[in-house]
């Protein structure tokens, strides 16, 4: 079984999705991540943005600071993975009227 499909997996998806203001989710991230934690995924969703923008892997390493093995990473799950950073920057985006 996947790690993502588990029972405690789910309940964790299903937190995430009851919080109802950002403020709720900054209090439940902090409490639940690191500080690294939490700066490493909003790398990686800035990463991610910039990608789906076509920026080259100079460009974004520049801008972000993030380190090329994270960008081909990121790169990868953009291009092959479950569509989660498209769809979540097209609402962000749709969101902020892009």
């Amino acid at each position: 079984m996947s790690p993502i499909k588990t029972k405690e997996a789910k309940e964790l998806f299903r937190a995430i999705l009851a919080l109802e203001s950002e403020e709720d989710c900054a209090a439940f991230f902090e409490d639940l991540c690191t500080v690294n934690e939490i700066i490493d995924m909003s790398q990686r969703l800035d990463v991610a943005k910039n990608l789906l923008e076509g920026k080259t892997f100079n460009q974004i390493g520049k801008e972000t600071g993030a380190s090329s093995a994270t960008i081909s990473r990121v790169n990868k799950c953009v291009l092959y993975g479950g569509g989660g950073y498209k769809r979540v920057i097209a609402r962000l985006n749709a969101k902020e009227g892009k």
